[in-house]
């Protein structure tokens, strides 16, 4: 080692030890390079935003499925490199399906907790944002998911996420238009937008809704599905669930858990009754289905 002339060893300097010394940091930005390069190529993307892609494509599209850790004693692994925890039952995660794993010589689906997809994915744009599905009674059969696995209510969103991850798709999208300057018309007619937003406000007034909305459908959007909670007529501060929770979708906590995080005191009758409401789980029509045949 060498010393400094009183006999002492030589301090080094902090720049040295910097260059010396592995960063962590640094590590782990390689890790979500790598992973988001990974996920570019994989839907067909350049690696790099500013190339043209020269990739080719899945045969299948990937899809990103918002959706919950179905029982299990171990969890999913987490395919974020340098992810210290699995997915565990009951969380929120993110199923991209079919993945770019094989296991067996079949592509599998890739999981991740949704924070740390959100650490690859880049929603403002619409190649990832056009991806996102939630996983609900109206989806699951594009999943390749056994019925009787969903019937157990496995992966299947409840009724706040599922509300929450479609108004979140909406708005992003129409920024993506905005920015990019593409003209949108909204063809949601007014009493279809006056149920999906004003369902369960004692303001809401029923109207004739098109024939291609089952009455079942029209049911959950009345009740279970309904992003209102109100105290009756004289209410003037009914409780909202986008003003509420919109902000924080990207969680792998679901409402209920939320809402114990939060002080007694600042959760209301009224709050608790509406996230107790939309933590259900919608599940699908099983008459319908089986009248069809299917």
């Amino acid at each position: 080692m060498d010393s400094s002339p009183n006999g002492h060893p030589a301090a080094v300097p902090s720049e040295v030890k910097a260059a010396t010394v592995p960063s962590e940091a640094k590590e782990e930005n390689e890790h979500i390079v790598l992973a988001t390069k990974a996920l570019r190529s994989h839907i067909g993307l350049a690696e790099n935003p500013t190339e043209k892609s020269s990739a080719t494509p899945s045969s299948a599209t990937p899809l990103f499925w918002v959706e919950v850790a179905p029982e299990s004693t171990r969890g999913a692994k987490c395919r974020l490199d340098g992810c210290p925890t699995n997915v565990m039952p009951g969380q929120y995660r993110i199923a991209v399906n079919p993945g770019y794993h094989s296991f067996g010589g079949r592509q599998s689906p890739d999981y991740y907790h949704v924070h740390c997809f959100e650490e690859i994915a880049d929603f403002s744009q619409a190649d990832f944002l056009d991806r996102v599905v939630p996983l609900t009674r109206r989806t699951w059969r594009l999943r390749n998911l056994q019925s009787s696995s969903v019937l157990d209510g496995n992966y299947l969103l409840d009724a706040g996420a599922e509300r929450l991850t479609l108004e979140w798709k909406l708005s992003v999208g129409k920024l993506i238009d905005k920015r990019d300057g593409v003209e949108t018309k909204d063809e949601m007619s007014a009493a279809l937008t006056d149920l999906f937003y004003k369902a369960g406000s004692s303001k809401y007034v029923p109207q004739e809704l098109p024939d291609n909305l089952s009455m079942f459908e029209r049911g959950l959007l009345s009740s279970t599905l309904a992003p209102i909670e109100s105290d009756g007529p004289e209410d003037m501060e009914e409780w909202n669930l986008f003003d509420e929770y919109l902000v924080v979708l990207a969680t792998s906590n679901n409402l209920t858990d939320k809402g114990k995080e939060q002080k007694e005191a600042e959760l209301t009758p009224k709050a608790i009754r509406a996230i107790q409401r939309l933590n259900v789980i919608p599940m699908p029509d099983i008459q319908s289905a089986f009248l069809r045949g299917l």
